[in-house]
């Protein structure tokens, strides 16, 4: 047993140095056939899959006409919290035998299940993102056993609707937060009680300012035809003028995601003449019920 513990002085360790969550992006057409994970463990120093310390993301394909159940009831599902969005095509979705249709554009969450099964009946090649927060249940050792909440389908005429009435077009940003009567009850109003959901309008000749919050954002631009003119820049200071420093600039491309860490400042840019969207997910959930959230709008 002497040889497993350890001890440390404290001033020089308080703040031990760990490697830092990057920036990076991933698109659903440099995938192949069935799922794609947006794994960095070897960052994070973990025998499981993982993109940030809280949240595993991947990129789910099936041919025309096809089903999967590769995926389910393994360590990469080992989550309290599970959501996916529809990229293209039509697919059912079967949850310890509830079965959900979704078509393209809908948003479909559920808590812990034991099976699971996706079936392309669209027309074209289906394309899924799916991300949920199994790298936190197995970072403690867990298998999550209660179900905190309904499986809930956000259909795509909701969330246009939704995003048409709630939004405030005087607002610099324009979006609607996703949410249920469980997590309402918490007081976060985030779409699962570990995953926030903002579906984020971009429009033409718009700047969203620099903020920052200590959680990490899986951003996926879910609309964009003007990459050229449409990004997000990154960074680690502000100027006088309010503007980002030194930053680093993610272009938007439809079907992409992309890293951004916790304590940066970023901005959404769209210097064109067209309408871009993006869907950011991140472990906000969690840390607003802890109250670390720390959120910050320029």
């Amino acid at each position: 047993m002497d040889e497993y513990i350890t001890s440390y002085e404290y001033e020089n360790n308080v703040n031990p140095k760990m490697n830092s969550i990057p920036i990076k992006n991933k698109n659903i057409k440099d995938c192949d056939y069935g799922i794609t994970f947006i794994d960095f463990s070897e960052v994070f120093n973990t025998t499981y899959k993982c993109t940030t310390p809280n949240l595993l993301a991947s990129f789910i394909k099936i041919k025309k006409d096809e089903s999967s159940t590769e995926f389910y009831n393994k360590s990469y599902t080992n989550g309290t919290s599970h959501l996916f969005y529809v990229l293209q095509s039509d697919c059912q979705i079967t949850i310890d035998n509830e079965e959900i249709t979704l078509m393209s554009g809908d948003i479909l969450v559920s808590p812990c299940f034991q099976t699971m099964q996706i079936k392309n009946i669209g027309d074209n090649e289906l394309q899924i993102y799916y991300i949920n927060d199994s790298p936190l249940i197995n970072y403690l050792g867990s298998t999550p056993v209660e179900k905190t909440f309904k499986i809930a389908k956000y259909s795509k005429e909701y969330l246009l609707k939704n995003l048409k009435d709630l939004s405030n077009p005087t607002n610099n940003r324009k979006g609607i937060l996703l949410s249920n009567k469980d997590t309402e009850k918490l007081g976060t109003n985030t779409i699962t009680p570990v995953l926030w959901a903002l579906y984020n309008e971009l429009p033409p000749n718009t700047i969203q300012k620099p903020h920052k919050h200590n959680s990490v954002a899986l951003d996926l631009c879910i609309s964009c035809s003007d990459s050229d003119n449409i990004y997000t820049l990154i960074g680690d200071e502000l100027g006088e003028n309010g503007n980002i420093m030194n930053p680093i600039k993610m272009h938007w491309k439809e079907g992409e995601m992309f890293i951004t860490p916790p304590g940066l400042w970023h901005s959404h840019n769209n210097t064109g003449e067209t309408y871009a969207y993006i869907l950011p997910i991140q472990d906000a959930g969690i840390l607003l019920y802890q109250r670390i959230l720390g959120i910050h709008l320029s």
